[in-house]
């Protein structure tokens, strides 16, 4: 029997291809809405007949009976060759679209047609569930003859590309998609790469001038708490009235002698961290500075005891800062953040109290597992708020907002400047060639901390803070921050063409040694040309010209650095510039912190260092010979080491014959006689014993009490991965089978 001839088969071709046509339709008409929607709401070039629904023809145009490109593919082929020229014309500008109020007729029938020309309005009809909306789309102002075109371009006209492989985030790939972003791999050459955690040098090193990075080689200065730890302090030694925005911090066991005598004359109680650590693990509070092993490492800091409260919590502020230039310093502060409140009202610690880590811990990571911790879409109530919240509460209790934000903007600033020569170093070693735009630009989440009378201290930074969304506060702040943060990156300004015909030029040139003209490299500005104790901070402040003296005196910046001050200045978002600062004294204030001297690594031994060890060393004998002596004290007489007391009494002519003979017995040793039974015994009380830890549950018990009281690892969640996900869940695993 010919199966193809039959009737069932006929009838499944036909299924076939019916079911193909609608897909093929329904395809078309995603793609039709799709292409209406980003015309619309993107800020793409369009045609006039593109804003039409399929079912209504634009006056004067060919009716729709007339054959059409089917393909998607074709359709967005000729939509990016109309944009191409639409963007080569002199002075054209993308026009702002928005949608006029989503008016649409019940009927179906389109709404009057398009405006004349001297309302300057184009009006056009987009379809999007059976409804059509008419939108409104402003034409844009012809730009003067002297406007600088690298002013007026745009990430989505240049095309730049963006490498996010190396980010868990998928928002950074959408937000870099509707700006224009094209999503690359880490192989391509892209112009941005977006990365969770700091590079390693050999990227650094090869990398293009139209290349930029999300971190800045020696970031870490500030980063890590020990480091961060060791340049604050070395600054408050330089500027001890200046640098009081931190708790007195030490650095055990570096430092265990200095923190052992300021808790003897000092009874405040002290928080202890892992010089490392992140997300509040390992974090725990102590009244005795005693209890603590004479060589962990730990910083140890002072703990404030009465922070700010607003409806009896405590809370820290998380501020987003962008560095994008370290030579001259340039510092934005995003003007929306976070404040992460624990969950347990708060009470000053107290020996019974100490353990509460959802009262003295502010991390998001560890008051996300206490039941208390409040999800709520009203800015005055929450777990997580966002800053303009927190302002409206200052400003109901009349508090000066300005001068608070004044205080950690002042905070930020020296924060950086304390590892401002490291980062300059790094930067000037690792990206030497670097002269259209800078190489790098990074947003830092710095942890500020506000006690009762509104001063703000530095409690660590994050070189990598958190872009999660799991609520609608963190939506509503980081998408913004990071959209603003791409448009405000001087991307665009490097023509990546022309860089790499340079670059290819000037290799030609080396390998050939030929002596003709070579690619001109604009000398960088940097902070030694005007004077070595002044920062070109001075220089690129645009408020500079309004005083005639200083602008004979300060050079004039021209060339790329210019062009890049200009469009940060012009595409600021929600960003505001604190470094350099806009007023004239600030910024002479902040000069002298330039002309750092000692700049040592904490990586290398100085004197200082050396003598703190050996007063550290001298303190743990002298708390050795005093534990001895206690011991003796209590057990009435001390221990006796039997193999001292043999090897004074024996000679050594004895001990050496000792040493040969039980050279001798291991030589010739052979493993003893093992009986099946003693086997079987043996595989039985191993049974024995797993199924009691089984049933007593007894993992399940140490897993739920690590994870309650913060000290689980990474080892501990990917061995017992079922546990981890478990108790995420709010499952009690030790009842659960």
């Amino acid at each position: 029997m010919n199966l193809k001839n039959s009737k069932f088969f006929k009838r499944i071709q036909e299924l076939r291809h019916f079911s193909k046509e609608k897909i093929r339709k329904d395809r078309e008409q995603r793609t039709r809405v799709t292409r209406a929607l980003d015309m619309a709401l993107s800020e793409q070039p369009h045609r006039e007949n593109d804003w039409y629904s399929p079912g209504h023809s634009p006056p004067n145009s060919l009716p729709l009976s007339q054959p059409v490109i089917s393909s998607p593919r074709r359709r967005l082929k000729k939509l990016r060759c109309s944009k191409k020229k639409v963007a080569a014309r002199k002075g054209s500008q993308s026009p702002d679209y928005r949608v006029a109020g989503g008016q649409c007729l019940a009927d179906g029938s389109p709404l009057p047609g398009l405006l004349s020309a001297s309302e300057a309005k184009l009006q056009g009809y987009i379809q999007l569930n059976n409804k059509c909306y008419r939108v409104e789309c402003p034409t844009s102002a012809v730009p003067t003859a002297g406007a600088a075109p690298d002013d007026e371009r745009t990430p989505s006209e240049t095309k730049s590309t963006i490498c996010v492989s190396n980010s868990r985030y998928a928002m950074i790939g959408k937000i870099s998609k509707t700006l224009g972003f094209k999503l690359v791999k880490e192989s391509k050459l892209w112009n941005i790469l977006w990365s969770d955690s700091f590079p390693g040098v050999e990227l650094f090193k090869n990398m293009k001038r139209f290349q930029q990075i999300n971190h800045f080689p020696g970031m870490i200065e500030i980063c890590r708490k020990d480091l961060l730890s060791r340049n604050l302090n070395r600054m408050l030694k330089l500027y001890p009235h200046d640098y009081k925005i931190f708790p007195k911090t030490w650095m055990l066991p570096a430092d265990y002698g200095d923190a052992l005598n300021y808790s003897l004359n000092h009874k405040r109680t002290f928080i202890l961290k892992p010089d490392s650590g992140a997300q509040g693990r390992g974090i725990w509070l102590t009244n005795d500075l005693k209890t603590i092993g004479p060589h962990e490492r730990l910083i140890c800091q002072t703990y404030i005891h009465r922070p700010l409260l607003i409806d009896g919590y405590k809370f820290d502020l998380r501020v987003y800062t962008l560095i994008t230039s370290v030579d001259p310093l340039r510092i934005f502060v995003y003007n929306e953040g976070l404040a992460r409140f624990a969950t347990n009202k708060y009470v000053e610690p107290t020996p019974g109290n100490s353990n509460d880590l959802y009262m003295h811990l502010t991390n998001y990571s560890v008051n996300k597992r206490n039941s208390h911790y409040e999800l709520c879409d009203n800015d005055d109530c929450g777990s997580k708020r966002k800053l303009s919240a927190i302002n409206n509460w200052m400003r109901r209790h009349n508090y000066d907002v300005e001068e608070f934000w004044n205080n950690v903007d002042d905070v930020i600033i020296k924060t950086v400047l304390s590892a401002w020569s490291v980062l300059k170093h790094n930067y000037h070693a690792c990206f030497p060639g670097h002269d259209k735009i800078q190489a790098c630009f990074e947003i830092l989440g710095f942890d500020i901390l506000v006690d009762w009378k509104l001063k703000p201290y530095i409690l660590e930074v994050n070189h990598s803070p958190s872009f999660h969304t799991n609520e609608q506060v963190d939506r509503e702040v980081k998408r913004p921050l990071i959209r603003d943060t791409l448009n405000l990156v001087s991307t665009v300004l490097a023509d990546k063409k022309q860089i790499m015909r340079e670059d290819r030029k000037r290799v030609k040139q080396r390998l050939l040694k030929i002596r003709g003209e070579p690619v001109v490299q604009k000398p960088r500005l940097s902070a030694g040309t005007a004077s070595k104790a002044k920062l070109n901070a001075k220089t690129t402040n645009p408020e500079a010209g309004t005083n005639p003296k200083k602008a004979e005196s300060e050079p004039v910046i021209t060339g790329p650095l210019a062009q890049q001050i200009a469009w940060e200045e012009s595409h600021l978002g929600n960003f505001r510039r604190i470094m350099p600062p806009p007023d004239s004294t600030k910024e002479e204030y902040y000069t002298r912190f330039y002309g750092q001297t000692n700049q040592v690594s904490i990586f290398a031994e100085t004197a200082a260092s050396k003598k703190r060890e050996d007063l550290a060393r001298k303190m743990r004998l002298q708390i050795e010979e005093k534990k001895a002596k206690q011991e003796m004290m209590l057990n009435g007489r001390p221990k006796r080491d039997p193999r001292k007391r043999q090897s004074v009494i024996l000679p050594r002519a004895v001990r050496e014959k000792n040493r040969i003979n039980l050279f001798r017995l291991k030589e010739n040793w052979t493993p003893g006689f093992i009986s099946e039974a003693e086997e079987r015994l043996r595989h039985t009380w191993l049974q024995m014993r797993t199924e009691a830890i089984k049933t007593l549950k007894i993992t399940e018990n140490v897993y739920f009490t690590l994870y309650e009281s913060g000290h689980l690892t990474n080892t501990d969640m990917v061995v017992y991965p079922h546990l981890y996900h478990n108790l995420q869940h709010g499952f009690d695993i030790r009842e659960n089978p």
